[in-house]
């Protein structure tokens, strides 16, 4: 049976590999089981990713991750109890660890925050399938043996861009994470200052 990955859209993904002139592998993905050579497993040293912002799925060396599993289960639950924020999840990559929320959530609450089925009833079933989702707030791991972590929010730099500041000081994930993920869908938000913008 070949390997196959379901993404967050409920559609299923394959992953065909083709031989290269010098006798090396090339990994493509597939939304077709119909292909010759689709793998029956991941190879050593690649992964299948799903990109938080839009469930395109990806296969590709493996990238490590410094951060673990209690941590970004801290950062869950430190959104879902305090912030304003209703469908949302948490993305580890590399020394980070995002919060990723729906576009029917908005960072400052400019606009009512929506729950996924709130969404679906007010857009239909349909909505599932182009929901985009975006980020603001990150917490990198600065210290690795101490486990200690630096809050960063969005600044907008123009209409379409933007890029992440630090805000406050390094800390434990489950405080930094309560301090600041409590303005997440609030009008608070964009009061926490970005060091260098005070």
């Amino acid at each position: 049976m070949p390997y196959s990955y379901t993404n967050r859209h409920g559609k299923i993904h394959y992953f065909r590999a083709v031989e290269t002139k010098t006798g090396k592998y090339r990994y493509y993905v597939t939304t077709s089981d119909e292909y010759p050579n689709l793998i029956e497993e991941v190879p050593l040293g690649f992964e299948v990713a799903e990109l938080p912002e839009d469930a395109k799925v990806v296969i590709r060396k493996v990238k490590p991750v410094a951060t673990n599993y209690e941590e970004k289960e801290i950062v869950q639950d430190a959104i879902e109890e305090f912030s304003d924020i209703k469908d949302f999840f948490i993305y580890a990559q590399e020394d980070y660890l995002y919060v990723y929320h729906s576009q029917f959530n908005s960072t400052g609450g400019q606009t009512a925050n929506l729950t996924r089925a709130e969404a679906i009833e007010s857009y239909g079933e349909g909505i599932e399938r182009w929901m985009q989702f975006q980020t603001r707030l990150r917490f990198q791991l600065v210290d690795k043996k101490k486990r200690l972590f630096q809050t960063e929010r969005v600044v907008f730099t123009g209409y379409f861009g933007h890029t992440f500041h630090p805000v406050g000081e390094i800390g434990f994930i489950e405080d930094v994470a309560r301090e600041y993920g409590q303005h997440l869908g609030r009008d608070s938000f964009f009061d926490i200052s970005p060091k260098g913008y005070e």
